[in-house]
C-alpha cells in the first residue's frame, strides 16, 4: 500500500465516520445561508458607497477586499451598471 492509497482510504474512513454520526447534516445549507447573508451584507454597503459618492470599482474592491470582478457582480445583482470603471445607478430604476 503506497502513501497515496493509504491517505485516500483514511479520509474515506473519517468522511464516513463523520457521515454516521451527522456531522455533514445541514453543513450545506449553512454554507449557502451564510453566503447569501454575506451577499446581501456586501449589496447594503455598496448600496451605502455609492450613495456617498464612493463610485470607483478599484476604490470599492479594495475597500471590501475583493476582487474588482467579484464587486461588478454585486453591482450588477445590486441594480448598478459598471461605465468607465465607476458604478452608476441604472437608467430604467
Amino acid at each position: 500500500m503506497t502513501i497515496e492509497e493509504y491517505k485516500r482510504q483514511s479520509i474515506k474512513r473519517i468522511n464516513k465516520q463523520a457521515a454516521v454520526s451527522g456531522a455533514f447534516t445541514n453543513c450545506f445549507d449553512t454554507r449557502a445561508q451564510s453566503e447569501r447573508k454575506r451577499t446581501s451584507e456586501r449589496k447594503r454597503r455598496l448600496k451605502a458607497l455609492v450613495r456617498s459618492n464612493i463610485t470607483e470599482i478599484d476604490v470599492l474592491a479594495q475597500y471590501f477586499t475583493i476582487s474588482v470582478n467579484t464587486i461588478k457582480k454585486i453591482a450588477y445583482s445590486a441594480g448598478y451598471h459598471i461605465s468607465n470603471g465607476q458604478v452608476v445607478e441604472s437608467v430604467m430604476r
